[in-house]
């Protein structure tokens, strides 16, 4: 019941073959390729960030 709720009908989502759809369809993957990229790159820097401050504490310990 909800999932026919939620999905539209031919008439309001257009013809699957489309300029339209195919558009959106682009727009997402263009989105996708600057989003999921941007996201690798803030995980690498917390990473290297989490790698740093290890290092720093095993230093300072070592040291004391």
């Amino acid at each position: 019941m909800m999932l026919a709720l939620l999905l539209s009908c031919p008439m309001c989502f257009g013809a699957a073959d489309s300029e339209q759809v195919r558009a959106a369809k682009v727009g997402v993957l263009v989105l996708l390729g600057f989003i999921v990229p941007l996201l690798l790159a803030i995980a690498l820097i917390a990473r290297t960030w989490a790698k740093r401050a290890r290092a720093l504490d095993a230093a300072a310990h070592h040291a004391a």
